[in-house]
């Protein structure tokens, strides 16, 4: 049996291991000893259960789960190197990891529950709800009794305690650890006067309960991106709220990925009850009120209620809309063959708009490539933005993927939006610069095209590369090799009187730098984290100051449209992390090898790519 209770160190007073493996069911057994016999609810009686990622993804996938008679299709068993299924391991890795980091710093009594899965629901949520009754300071990995009333059953990350009742009870907020950054820079005031406002809550993992949370003036949570955080987070409210263990602040807490600018690793907190969430309403100034992440869930929530329970009718709500779940979903099979060829979700890939923007414009006749290229913009607009409250700039989405629709049904992939010379910075010394990274986000190869734009048929690629599982110490320890080069080259031709300028495609590259810079203090990244805001071009933004892309403006494109083609029959990011985990874990030396070669040719065809884009803009007229 799992040791619930788990500590490195020996535990100090107050804080004694309990066993809560054997604490009673949560639930009383359908039928009791000494009662009168319960026959079994059928299923089209037994309410609908829903967790937490159903009000954050694709409620057609609920309907399709609630359809009588509808199973999931099989899905063939992924390969070792499959990019989706490394994604999820490494996802998996980095949970397991800051989990573990929590239950060593944490100074409270922390109770981990993970393991008693393996011993069914009623043992799991039982022991959970023992753990919020005894008090102690964190669960990891509980499973919260469900809400038959309010639909919900979950298993957040952690709980985590805040402040206490009047009574004395202890009361509890739910916390996901999530691979993705959740913070975004506060951008200064133009009058240079300090931010306004309370500032962002946070909590140190030594002490991560939000009953007295430190404030951050400098950074705010990533609200656009990562509502899907906040509604998840919200159905753990409510869960907590159902079992009576809710505090009155609605607190949810996100550890992300964003690198740390401090020593210890933070819980970050928002209160969900808050007015956060821009939302259209024409009837105040301005056209846009905010509306609380719980009211938000609220909605989403009980929508998919209302589908499941219709789909158990045989009366689904639903036709499918193309959202970025698609591509990984067992559920595909059945949605396309619904489809209309020409269905706005299905051709309108870039920007793409989401299910609700989709479903209003079906919904106004304007639900086709073919109907929005020929719609009055104006006209469709008045009716439009009321049945889209929700998302923000939803004129200025609707106007682009109009124009995208237009540019489809003429066939123009590409349109230059100016005219004349294109400026572009130069240099003695130019290098394209382009990273690879592996599924769990370490990068493993920073590769470098060199030349001097007097002497181009003398240009060449240098690849810092290490084909092998890196932890952080050795992802570190490369790239300062490959700043260490970079800083000596650009050391020598300032001393020379040149300059040498990097070109890159997207802001990933400096983004990484400056990750690796914060984490690790070493100073090479610290230079290259600065040099980067002085010496770096991102080709990207030139390109979008100059031209619109009905597939948007990605590398590939812009370079093929170029004129530039790639060596590999079928490059790309993800395919780049499969042929890497061959260079890795393949079975024999040659399929190693290959992999190996794969990777580098495809690197340097990128930068070659880069190169390719930056002469394209300098010719242009």
């Amino acid at each position: 049996m799992a040791q619930p209770d788990r500590r490195r160190r020996g535990p100090a007073p107050g804080r004694a291991v309990t066993a809560y493996a054997g604490s009673p069911p949560a639930v009383e057994p359908v039928d009791a000893p000494d009662g009168p016999e319960v026959p079994e609810l059928t299923e089209a009686a037994r309410p609908v259960l829903l967790g937490a990622r159903a009000a954050r993804s694709c409620p057609v996938k609920t309907q399709h789960r609630f359809t009588p008679g509808s199973e999931v299709p099989p899905s063939p068993p992924a390969a070792f190197d499959d990019p989706a299924a490394l994604r999820a391991e490494a996802v998996r890795r980095h949970r397991s990891v800051l989990l573990e980091q929590l239950i060593e710093e944490c100074e409270g009594r922390v109770v981990d529950l993970r393991l008693l899965a393996a011993d069914g629901p009623e043992v799991q949520a039982a022991a959970t709800r023992q753990a919020l009754a005894d008090g102690v300071d964190v669960v990891v990995g509980g499973l919260l009794p469900p809400d038959r009333a309010g639909h919900r059953t979950g298993s957040p990350d952690l709980l985590v305690r805040g402040a206490d009742r009047a009574d004395g009870r202890a009361t509890y907020h739910p916390a996901l650890v999530v691979w993705h950054h959740v913070l975004a820079p506060v951008p200064p005031r133009a009058d240079g006067a300090p931010a306004t406002g309370p500032g962002l809550a946070w909590t140190p993992f030594a002490q991560p309960g939000p009953a007295r949370v430190r404030r951050r003036e400098d950074v705010a949570l990533r609200l656009r991106s990562e509502e899907r955080d906040l509604r998840e987070l919200a159905h753990h409210h409510r869960l907590l709220e159902a079992a009576g263990f809710a505090g009155t602040t609605a607190w949810g807490g996100l550890v992300g990925t964003d690198p740390a600018s401090r020593a210890e690793r933070t819980v970050i907190w928002c209160d969900l009850a808050e007015p956060m969430l821009r939302t259209y309403d024409p009837e105040v100034e301005g056209r846009y009120r905010f509306e609380p992440a719980l009211q938000r869930y609220d909605a989403a929530f009980a929508r998919r209620v209302a589908v499941a329970e219709a789909a158990r009718r045989g009366e689904p709500l639903l036709e499918p809309v193309v959202v970025r779940e698609c591509a990984g979903c067992a559920w595909w099979p059945r949605c396309r063959p619904r489809l209309d060829d020409d269905d706005v979700s299905l051709r309108i890939d870039r920007g793409a708009l989401d299910r609700q923007e989709v479903e209003a414009l079906r919904s106004l006749r304007a639900g086709t490539v073919h109907a929005l290229a020929t719609a009055d913009v104006d006209d469709l607009l008045s009716r439009y933005l009321p049945l889209v409250p929700h998302r923000s700039h939803a004129d200025d989405r609707l106007r682009t993927a109009v124009r995208r629709a237009r540019l489809l049904e003429s066939g123009v992939g590409f349109v230059r939006e100016t005219s004349g010379p294109i400026e572009v910075p130069s240099a003695s010394v130019e290098v394209d610069l382009d990273i690879e990274s592996s599924a769990d986000g370490r990068v493993y190869l920073w590769g470098f095209w060199v030349e001097r734009p007097d002497r181009p048929g003398e240009g060449h690629y240098r690849a810092f590369a290490a084909f092998r599982d890196l932890d952080e110490q050795a992802e570190t320890t490369l790239a300062v090799e490959a700043f260490t080069w970079l800083r000596d080259l650009v050391e020598a031709e300032t001393a020379a009187g040149g300059g040498v300028a990097v070109y890159h495609y997207s802001s990933y590259e400096p983004s990484q730098i400056d990750a690796l810079a914060k984490r690790s203090g070493e100073p090479v990244l610290g230079w290259a984290s600065a040099y980067a805001r002085e010496g770096f071009v991102d080709l990207l933004d030139v390109v979008k100051a100059h031209w619109f892309g009905v597939g948007g403006l990605g590398l590939k494109l812009v370079a093929a449209h170029a004129g530039f083609s790639w060596r590999d029959d079928d490059p790309g990011g993800l395919n780049s992390q499969r042929w890497f985990a061959d260079a890795v874990h393949g079975p024999d030396e040659d399929v190693r090898a290959a992999a190996t070669a794969r990777v580098l040719a495809y690197n340097e065809d990128d930068v070659l790519a880069t190169r390719h884009v930056r002469a394209w803009l300098r010719a242009a007229r």
